[in-house]
């Protein structure tokens, strides 16, 4: 597993850049189906503006919470409710990761942990924000679960994936602010488990 810094986790948000453009037509049918705010139009721009306010960096400048840190500035440039929310998470997470150069298994999971957090914590703010907070929550549960038996980075992000992937009994498929949350995650971990 390569080490986890600031050039990998600039790889992961151009990740979730491209996850989140390819299902863009998605998220918007469900957001017009819904009847609810933005969201599946908003966030494409949100991680198309990250992953430029990024490219033009020196990762060997920046740790891997000042990206964090920058992707929550980024978005608090862009109206709307969603873009607030994950700025909030952002900053939790560069918060968490604070002045470290080198982020192993245990400190990516306490980022994760203080997203999902924050996502719990600005529920109402987003039309289907708790639906939002659930993904999270469970995937930052098994994310720890994970860890705390041992796991690599890339285990407890397959972990965290498919508890996000889980739909609990009776529910209906996922709405866009869902949807939008597991794709987040499922990008999360396709970068972060790449090998050398």
């Amino acid at each position: 597993m390569r080490n986890t810094d600031s050039v990998s986790i600039f790889e992961m948000f151009s990740e979730i850049a491209v996850a989140i453009n390819e299902n863009s037509h998605r998220l918007v049918r469900l957001t017009d189906h819904e009847g609810r705010g933005d969201h599946g139009a908003v966030t494409p721009d949100m991680f198309d503006a990250i992953e430029a306010e990024l490219a033009g960096l020196e990762p060997s400048e920046w740790t891997p919470g000042r990206y964090f840190d920058l992707a929550a500035e980024t978005l608090l440039t862009i109206p709307g409710v969603a873009p607030r929310l994950y700025a909030s998470a952002f900053r939790r997470a560069g918060s968490a990761l604070m002045r470290k150069r080198s982020v192993l298994s245990e400190d990516f999971g306490s980022a994760f942990a203080a997203m999902a957090t924050s996502f719990r914590d600005h529920a109402e703010r987003e039309p289907g924000g708790a639906e939002i907070a659930s993904v999270w929550l469970r995937a930052a549960k098994a994310y720890a679960i994970e860890s705390a038996a041992g796991g690599s980075l890339s285990a407890c992000l397959k972990a965290a994936t498919e508890a996000a992937e889980e739909r609990p009994a009776g529910l209906p498929a996922p709405g866009a602010g869902e949807l939008s949350s597991i794709l987040v995650i499922r990008a999360m971990r396709d970068a972060l488990s790449q090998e050398n």
